[in-house]
């Protein structure tokens, strides 16, 4: 990601570790939880206008006798 610092510092151990920059993870988090939205939002509309040509369908060739 451009913009994303990354710091290499080594533990008692000699092991590196890498720590990532808190703004970066608080974007990834952020850009995760809007995807996740507006998957939520996409199906339910896509599940409204399934409902509404399911309706309107019935509707249209319903095969009761208006009498009834």
């Amino acid at each position: 990601m451009a913009g994303a610092t990354r710091h290499s510092h080594a533990d008692a151990a000699g092991q590196a570790h890498q720590t990532r920059n808190p703004t970066t993870s608080f974007l990834t988090a952020a850009t995760l939880i809007y995807a996740i939205g507006a998957g939520i939002t996409a199906a339910a509309g896509t599940r409204l206008a399934l409902q509404w040509i399911l309706v309107k369908g019935f509707k249209l060739y319903s095969f009761q006798s208006p009498d009834l």
